[in-house]
């Protein structure tokens, strides 16, 4: 077979798979930036707030908003807005509203915002904004989900055809072949499991989804010296990370000493700078919040199974330093 037949059959099969983490074009044509929305539940595990600072530097994604989730959801959005306030510019307005609370849980690193205001800081109101925001540029949004997914199921329940109008959701969420340890069995993921009917309407909602679970992200460690070549920065936005890092590492009651960059991946999947391999699988959720891969089913995820993790560790801690 000739090399130029080859070419064009790669050529024919990238045509016929569905493009939803969109990379640069070759030959130096930008895309516009990629509208997403940003929920979250900053505050307990610290990977949100690395996400989010990720976030700001990702001139490729036109971040809308910020909604936050579950526990005390307007001591999130708090500190997300505050955090935002600190990048300033164009994100100290960046709007941020408080979705669904839930019972309390270990999240600590509020009280470092504890008393902020802002007038881009919105008490309620979470799941109205993303259903706003879609109705306005239906097919054009992508819903970047790093917590438990009680927002984006009352999101798909508030309005018939709704998901239809959503372009992506990319989540940090499930375990499909492995848990948290490297070489444990799958087990429940603690944002499918904190609300696993939640989970069970997304899973099954029909919105395209991509998804970054335990698989591609436990072993995502940010090391000691990681961490030094970040906060030595010496700009505002990397010493309130140092200092959120400082909060959640000597409170912590699973005693991480090292974060894990779950949420970063999620993020990364939207208009990736290079390609991910990602695989289509069909995902269900058990009523447990086990996310179980189901053979001969049409796929409803493109799973990120499998990722470089030196080259991702790098190039996370040189986007946050520049």
């Amino acid at each position: 077979m000739s090399n130029r037949l080859v070419q064009l059959m790669f050529a024919l099969c990238i045509v016929a798979t569905p493009v939803l983490a969109q990379s640069p074009k070759a030959g130096g044509e930008k895309l516009e930036p990629a509208p997403v929305i940003f929920d979250t539940d900053i505050g307990t595990d610290i990977d949100d707030a690395y996400a989010l600072a990720v976030l700001i530097h990702r001139p490729e994604l036109s971040v809308l908003g910020v909604t936050t989730v579950s526990s005390d959801a307007v001591a999130r959005a708090r500190l997300a807005a505050k955090l935002l306030a600190i990048a300033g510019g164009k994100w100290a307005s960046l709007p941020v509203y408080a979705g669904i609370s839930t019972p309390i849980q270990y999240m600590k690193q509020v009280e470092w915002a504890q008393g902020f205001n802002s007038p881009s800081l919105h008490t309620s109101g979470g799941v109205e904004f993303m259903r706003r925001e879609i109705n306005a540029r239906p097919g054009e949004i992508t819903i970047i989900a790093v917590g438990e997914l009680t927002n984006v199921a009352a999101l798909l329940d508030s309005e018939p055809g709704i998901g239809k109008k959503i372009r992506a959701i990319s989540l940090m969420g499930g375990a499909i072949y492995r848990g948290y340890a490297g070489g444990s069995k799958p087990e429940p993921e603690w944002n499918i499991k904190s609300n696993a009917k939640a989970a069970q309407t997304v899973f099954r909602s029909g919105v395209p989804l991509l998804v970054a679970p335990l698989d591609s992200t436990a072993d995502l460690k940010m090391t000691p010296e990681m961490r030094v070549e970040v906060f030595s920065r010496g700009v505002p936005l990397n010493d309130a990370l140092a200092a959120l890092n400082s909060i959640w590492r000597h409170t912590n009651h699973w005693k991480g000493e090292n974060p894990t960059q779950f949420d970063v991946l999620a993020v990364n999947l939207v208009m990736p700078r290079k390609p991910y391999k990602l695989t289509d699988l069909h995902v269900d959720v058990a009523d447990d919040g086990l996310t179980v891969p189901v053979p001969g089913k049409k796929a409803n995820a493109q799973v990120a199974l499998d990722v470089d993790i030196p080259q991702f560790m790098r190039e996370f801690v040189e986007l946050l330093v520049r």
